[in-house]
């Protein structure tokens, strides 16, 4: 298995904790959407998220986003109304905000070891509307 397909996961109230195979290198749009119940993600080789792929897990409080990633959707994260706490393995790679379509370049955020770039990526701190538009890792 090297993908999560679209929705594959979506609305499954129940599920409370996932860990995504190392083999998994990428999660479809909305494939955890609205896992109210859902509290702990563990990926280690994903490099991309898809657009609003967490969105409604109200009781997700802490996501860490593996050092592979180089694509998170547009909202991944929206309305996850108890996430606090985002880390980021990778403090060195600079983000871009991409808009709402899938190109590389645009507007550099900075790195996640700089506090600017992550008052801009967390939105002043309210994770739960994280992400309105695409970012994507660069050099």
């Amino acid at each position: 298995v090297t993908s999560i397909g679209e929705y594959a996961f979506s609305r499954c109230t129940s599920l409370a904790t996932v860990t995504i195979l190392d083999s998994v290198t990428s999660i479809g749009d909305r494939a955890f959407s609205e896992c109210t119940s859902l509290t702990s993600v563990t990926m280690n080789s994903v490099t991309s998220i898809g657009d609003r792929t967490f969105s409604t897990c109200t009781s997700l409080t802490s996501v860490t986003i593996p050092g592979s990633v180089t694509s998170i959707g547009r909202e991944a994260f929206f309305d996850c109304t108890s996430l606090t706490s985002v880390v980021f393995e990778d403090t060195t790679s600079v983000w871009y905000k991409t808009g709402n379509y899938d190109y590389t370049g645009g507007e550099s955020v900075g790195t996640m070891a700089d506090a600017e770039a992550n008052a801009t990526l967390l939105n002043k701190n309210s994770w739960c509307y994280f992400y309105s538009e695409r970012y994507t890792a660069g050099e």
